[in-house]
């Protein structure tokens, strides 16, 4: 997320310099709860950087992910009918907190992320409209209960559920900025059939070129997955794109992938951020000496 400057990770950024701001101002007004609405601020910002980043990948995931969001809306809206609606609220809460785990295995590593953060979250509204929801499943077990919720149980339910949704999305967001972006969806490949072959004096150049474009702070040349898939192997794999379709590691598809980065993405990686790193030096980049050059320094690196 925060390996190129796009709108998701501006959309973070600004969340999170609102908390801060509305942090900082909760010294000179304590009384006013300036803390957790910049935390709410910065909950909703990084979740709907998350599922504007899913876009780039569709799945069976990400549409469950958007059923879940849909349904949870008009559960919030029906909330202001009657108060009960906030149990379902709660409960989706619950259910995307623990869905975190399924994403991460099937390799939606930016939705497991969203339900680590947006999961707490909701849990945290409730907890900040509806304190005598989680306060009463919090006596799941007790026998010597009030027959009402106090205020002492109420302040304890706000404040607990604010720490775990805090410290779960200042964790999950500085996680994401140490290891340079969410994790990636895993790319289906398979070796290509064939020998491939290229020419060691272009490939050199390639190489040069490749520095000098700046095309390695994006794609790695071993192996690792960055903002950009790696190229080591890309002219020896088949490539699974964000459509379903399966790429064979033609010349042709090299060369479009340079020229025009949008037309075919690889899967798990976003579209447009190529682009508009490259966009400037486009006409330089795709003269045929150049591409020729590129091309064989891909075709170069074997996996």
């Amino acid at each position: 997320m925060f390996g190129s400057p796009d709108f998701t990770a501006v959309l973070v950024l600004v969340g999170l310099f609102v908390a801060v701001l509305l942090a900082l101002l909760s010294y000179h007004t304590p009384r006013r709860d300036y803390v957790n609405t910049g935390l709410g601020i910065l909950i909703l910002a990084t979740s709907l950087a998350l599922i504007l980043g899913a876009f780039g990948t569709p799945s069976v995931a990400t549409a469950l992910v958007l059923l879940i969001v849909f349904v949870t809306i008009i559960a919030l809206l029906l909330t202001y009918q009657s108060p009960a609606w906030a149990h379902a609220v709660w409960w989706i809460g619950v259910a995307l907190f623990f869905l975190a785990l399924p994403m991460l295995a099937v390799g939606r590593g930016d939705l497991a992320v969203f339900s680590l953060i947006a999961g707490p979250g909701l849990l945290m509204l409730v907890a900040t409209m509806f304190p005598e929801v989680p306060a009463r499943y919090s006596r799941i077990g007790v026998t010597d209960a009030p027959p009402e919720v106090t205020a002492e149980e109420i302040a304890i339910e706000r404040r607990r559920y604010t720490r775990l949704a805090g410290g779960v999305t200042l964790a999950a967001i500085a996680g994401v900025w140490l290891f340079g972006g969410v994790p990636r969806a895993p790319v289906s490949e398979a070796q290509a059939i064939g020998p491939v072959t290229f020419d060691e004096r272009l490939a050199q150049q390639g190489a040069q070129l490749f520095q000098e474009y700046g095309c390695v702070a994006c794609h790695s040349v071993t192996g690792q997955a960055g903002v950009g898939p790696s190229i080591r192997g890309a002219a020896h794999r088949t490539r699974r794109l964000t459509d379903g379709t399966v790429q064979p590691p033609t010349d042709e598809y090299l060369r479009e992938s340079i020229a025009q980065p949008n037309a075919k993405v690889v899967n798990g990686f976003a579209s447009g951020v190529m682009l508009s790193a490259v966009s400037p030096r486009l006409p330089e980049i795709t003269q045929p000496s150049n591409m020729d050059a590129l091309i064989n320094y891909i075709k170069s690196l074997a996996p």
